[in-house]
C-alpha cells in the first residue's frame, strides 16, 4: 500500500480536550503577534489562491492553497520567517529591557540602537532548513549571533543560504534529533537561546508560545480572505506534519474561529495531516496514542517534515483536533509540486516546495483511487477543501530538478496570471482570493 491512513476516533472527546486544554489556554493571546508581525517593513499579507481546474481534477467542489512562497520574498519563501524572527524580537527586547529598564521597538532594534547589547546575545536551533534561515534572518535584522545546526541530510543548498543570512552553520552526523540535542547542550553550556517551536511542557515558556503565536499569522489571512460564510463552507483541511507544530496551530486558529461563528465545534472541517512515510512521528502517535518514534529512515524528499519525534504539547492540541493522519512516499510530494506548478486549465500556477506539496498528492491520488482513499477522507463532489501550502522554493536547485522549470519562471508565470485577472471576487461567499 502507498500510504498510510489513520482517523482519529478520539477527536474531539472530553478526555482529549482535558488533556490538551493547558496547551491551548497558553496559546490564547496571540493576537499582540499579528499586530506587531504586521508592522515590520517586509510584511506583505500572503494570498489565498482559488484552483479551479484542480478543483475539477481532483473532483472536489472548490479547492483553495494558502499560499507562503513569497513570505518576506521568494528566497526566505516559508511561515517559518514568521516564527523565529518574532522570538528573535522578543529575546532581545527583554535582553534590553533588564539592561536599560526601557523596551524597545522592533523598529529600533533594526536602526541598530542597542546593538552593543543585542550582538552579545546568540541565538540557536536545530533546523532542516526553514527554521535555520528564518533565526538567521531574524538575528540578522534585529542584530545578535545566529548559530544553525544541521543533520547529516540537509543539503548543500540549505545550508549556504543560511550562510549566506549570516549564520554559524554547523553540521552534526545523525538524524535531526542529533542535532537537536547538540543545539540545546552547547545553548546550556553557553548561555544562549534555542529558538524552537517543539515544547515539551505545553507551551508554557516563552520561546515556543512566542513563535506559535507569530505562526497565527497565517491563519489570520486565511480567515480574512474567508467570509464567515465561506469559512463554514469549509469541509477539509490539510496541513503537513514534522513535530507537529503548524499544524496544532493552524488547527486550534481555526477551530477557535469556528466555535465563535457557531457555537460550538459542530460540524467542524475535518483536520488532516500529512506526512513522509519515512518520517511519520505523528501518525504513528496518534495510533499509540503517546508520543511515538517515526520506524522510518527519515531520508525523505520532504526534508522539513524529517522527524523522528514529535512535539509532544503540539501532539496533545492534534490528538484532540485532528480527525485524519495520513502518511505517503515522496511521489505524492512530487506530484503536488508538479500539478501546482502547472497552471492548467487557467489556475494561478503556484510555487510549493517539496515539505508541503504532498498534501496536493492526496488529493490526486483520492481522485484516482475513489473507492479506498477518498472514502476513507470523506472527500466528495460537493467538498470544499483547503490546502496550505507553507513553503516554496527553499532549495531553487532541487526545485527546478523535480519540477523541470525554475521557481523564477514559474513567479513569471503567476505574475501573467494574476495581472490579467486582477484581484477579484471568486463568488458570493469568498473575498480577496487570487
Amino acid at each position: 500500500m502507498e500510504y498510510t491512513h489513520h482517523i482519529n476516533s478520539k477527536r474531539l472527546s472530553a478526555a482529549e480536550a482535558a488533556s490538551a486544554a493547558v496547551c491551548v489556554k497558553n496559546l490564547t493571546d496571540w493576537q499582540a503577534a499579528i499586530k506587531e508581525i504586521q508592522t515590520w517593513p517586509e510584511y506583505t499579507p500572503q494570498p489565498l489562491r482559488s484552483l479551479p481546474h484542480l478543483a475539477s481534477q481532483t473532483r472536489v467542489g472548490k479547492l483553495f492553497f494558502k499560499d507562503e512562497s513569497r513570505r518576506f520574498g521568494p528566497t526566505l519563501a516559508s511561515f517559518k520567517m514568521l516564527g523565529a524572527p518574532y522570538a528573535v524580537y522578543r529575546i532581545l527586547a527583554d535582553e534590553v529591557h533588564k539592561q536599560t529598564g526601557r523596551h524597545p521597538s522592533s523598529c529600533e532594534l533594526r536602526t541598530g540602537k542597542y546593538y552593543e547589547l543585542t550582538k552579545q546575545v546568540t541565538v540557536c536551533v536545530a533546523t532542516d532548513g526553514n527554521q535555520g534561515r528564518g533565526l538567521a534572518y531574524g538575528a540578522k535584522i534585529f542584530g545578535c549571533r545566529c548559530v544553525d545546526y544541521i543533520h547529516a541530510h540537509v543539503s548543500s543548498g540549505r545550508a549556504n543560504r543560511m550562510k549566506e543570512l549570516g549564520a554559524i552553520v554547523i553540521r552534526v552526523d545523525g538524524e535531526y534529533e542529533s542535532s537537536v540535542e547538540r543545539a540545546k547542550e552547547d545553548a546550556r553550556m553557553n548561555g544562549w537561546h534555542f529558538v524552537s517551536s517543539t515544547s515539551w511542557s505545553d507551551f508554557d515558556s516563552g520561546i515556543p508560545q512566542d513563535v506559535m503565536n507569530a505562526y497565527m499569522v497565517v491563519v489570520e489571512e486565511t480567515l480574512l480572505a474567508l467570509q464567515a460564510s465561506a469559512l463554514q463552507n469549509i469541509t477539509h483541511i490539510f496541513v503537513c506534519g514534522g513535530v507537529g507544530s503548524i499544524a496544532a496551530a493552524i488547527f486550534l486558529g481555526i477551530a477557535t474561529r469556528w466555535e465563535e461563528l457557531r457555537g460550538s465545534k459542530q460540524g467542524i472541517p475535518r483536520f488532516i495531516v500529512v506526512e513522509p512515510t519515512e518520517a511519520d512521528c505523528l501518525l504513528q502517535s496518534a495510533v499509540v496514542g503517546t508520543p511515538h518514534e517515526s520506524r522510518g529512515t527519515l531520508q525523505t524528499l520532504m526534508a522539513g517534515l524529517a522527524c523522528r519525534s514529535p512535539s509532544p504539547a503540539a501532539l496533545k492540541v492534534l490528538s484532540w483536533l485532528a480527525s485524519d493522519f495520513v502518511s505517503v512516499p515522496d511521489s505524492y510530494a512530487v506530484d503536488g509540486m508538479r500539478a501546482l506548478a502547472s497552471g492548467r486549465g487557467g489556475d494561478v500556477p503556484v510555487v510549493c516546495g517539496e515539505s508541503s506539496a504532498a498534501s496536493m498528492g492526496v488529493l490526486l491520488a483520492a481522485a484516482r483511487d475513489d473507492s479506498i482513499l477518498r472514502d476513507k477522507l470523506g472527500l466528495t463532489a460537493q467538498s470544499h477543501v483547503l490546502l496550505f501550502g507553507l513553503e516554496g522554493a527553499t532549495d531553487p536547485e532541487i526545485y527546478n530538478k523535480i519540477v523541470g522549470v525554475s521557481p523564477a519562471s514559474i513567479f513569471e508565470a503567476q505574475e501573467r496570471v494574476t495581472s490579467k485577472n486582477g484581484l477579484k471576487m471568486i463568488d458570493a461567499d469568498y473575498t480577496f482570493i487570487v
